[in-house]
């Protein structure tokens, strides 16, 4: 069996992990990467110069060993090479030109002193009006060097001869190599500076952000009223800084709304504790004024609202609890609004019309029933006489619409009675030990845990109306 290794991926924090940038700060890091990427252009940039120096200073040497090869040719065309002296073809006793006349044998016939008695420089012939460029090794007067040969051929009396006008390469590479420590010597300084700049830009530009930075830090849980500064500029400093006090926001609104919670909860718990500790006081002193009936009924009662309390808190905690992710199956909301108008109907005897027609969900069969369970009890909590439940379908939401003919809900309050321990008691009066103030909260609660929502539904006749909506399962 062959074991075949995959390479990872290579991504940007791969090779900030291989050049060993990435425990560094974001000011060195920008230094980094913008002295890299000046250093890369400036060497792009100086060799792109260099060779176009090099180019430049080669065609010089080529086009002057041409034109001094032009004079010979010239004078030979006119006068043959038997007039050629040795100041024709001689250069200026230096190493740097040199001109050598062969014969249609290919024997030298003139040739400058500092090359005279050796042989051709060249094999090349071209025919006469042709020339051959080259570049070989030479050595004059014990110096090898490179030369640009300019070899041509030419008639003249006594011909056809060949001439080889040779010229030395020599400081076409010393300029190069001045040209490259220049550039070099130019380029340490600018790095620097240039360091030295995005350094203090990069610095000053993240300033805000470590004025943010001290912000956040100094904030406590009991107080979330400071903000972050907002920067001048509309850039994505300023952005990041809205974004932050947006996030503060929120936060300072949940830790509003989780003190009015904590006391809310502390009042409903308070009420049937305050209630039981009288009853047992009177009790107590005064037996005759409490038989023990009266108080084991007033015990049970009060303790009954302790539990159904205690219980909404902890579907409250449950749906808000995002890390729970409780098995999800295909569940009928017309059977559950079924068991629920059979339940009201027996246990009160109000008058139940349904509607179940078919509303398939996937989600928490527990969560949907205490849901639905829920809006209809507070329709029996409120109704005169009459409750209306419905479910059903329509492109792709799955409802289910619970309604009461009773005094309905203020249009300022339709968005309000889903807040938490919220009662309207001056225009839905609430029955003793009917309602925590929860139900409607754990309605909305639950629908939002499944992708959905519920609201109040507006309508002209008498009485309030629930909505639940929730996506429909695809399958059914």
């Amino acid at each position: 069996m062959k074991v075949r290794a995959y390479a990872a991926p290579v991504t940007g924090e791969n090779r900030l992990n291989r050049i060993g940038l990435s425990r560094t700060g974001v000011r060195t890091r920008a230094t980094v990467v913008a002295v890299v990427v000046l250093a890369l252009a400036l060497a792009t940039l100086g060799i792109l110069l260099v060779v176009l120096l090099n180019w430049s200073l080669s065609n010089a040497t080529t086009d002057s060993a041409r034109s001094s090869g032009k004079q010979v040719a010239n004078q030979i065309v006119r006068e043959g090479a038997k007039e050629l002296s040795e100041s024709d073809v001689a250069s200026t006793g230096d190493a740097e030109a040199v001109i050598q006349v062969l014969d249609r044998t290919g024997q030298p016939v003139a040739a400058d002193p500092s090359i005279s008695g050796r042989g051709p420089l060249t094999p090349a012939r071209p025919a006469p009006g042709h020339e051959i460029v080259e570049t070989v090794r030479l050595t004059v007067n014990d110096t090898e060097q490179s030369y640009r040969l300019v070899t041509s051929g030419v008639n003249g009396p006594g011909g056809p001869f060949t001439i080889i006008s040779a010229r030395s390469l020599e400081y076409v590479s010393a300029a190069s190599v001045r040209l490259t420590l220049l550039l070099g010597t130019a380029a340490l300084p600018l790095l620097v500076i240039a360091a030295l700049a995005v350094h203090r830009a990069v610095g000053s530009a993240l300033r805000p952000v470590e004025e943010m930075r001290r912000t956040v830090a100094d904030l406590s849980a009991r107080d979330l009223t400071s903000r972050v500064p907002l920067p001048a500029p509309q850039d994505e400093i300023r952005r990041l800084a809205t974004t932050l006090n947006g996030m503060l926001d929120r936060l300072g609104s949940a830790q509003q709304a989780q003190r009015r919670f904590v006391a809310d909860a502390s009042h409903e718990l308070r009420s049937p504790l305050s209630t039981i500790t009288t009853a047992l006081e009177v009790s107590e002193h005064h037996p005759e004024a409490m038989p023990r009936a009266e108080l084991v009924g007033v015990v049970s009662r009060e303790t009954a609202r302790l539990r159904e309390l205690v219980d909404d808190l902890l579907v409250l905690a449950r749906t808000d609890d995002t890390t729970e992710s409780p098995a999800r199956t295909e569940t009928d909301l017309d059977d559950l609004a079924r068991i629920e108008a059979d339940r009201v109907h027996t246990a009160n005897g109000l008058h139940v019309e349904l509607d179940a027609r078919p509303a398939k969900v996937r989600g928490t069969p527990a969560q949907l029933q205490r849901a639905i369970r829920n809006l209809v009890d507070n329709a029996r909590d409120h109704a005169r006489a009459r409750i209306r439940i419905s479910t059903g379908t329509a492109n792709g939401v799955a409802t289910v619409e619970v309604s009461d003919d009773g005094p309905g809900v203020p249009e300022a309050d339709r968005l309000r009675v889903f807040e938490r321990f919220v009662r309207l008691d001056d225009s839905r009066q609430r029955r003793v030990g009917a309602s925590t103030g929860l139900g409607l909260a754990i309605v909305a609660g639950i629908a939002a845990r499944h992708g959905g929502r519920a609201y109040y539904v507006p309508r002209d006749e008498p009485g309030a109306c629930f909505r639940l909506e929730l996506p429909a399962d695809g399958e059914g």
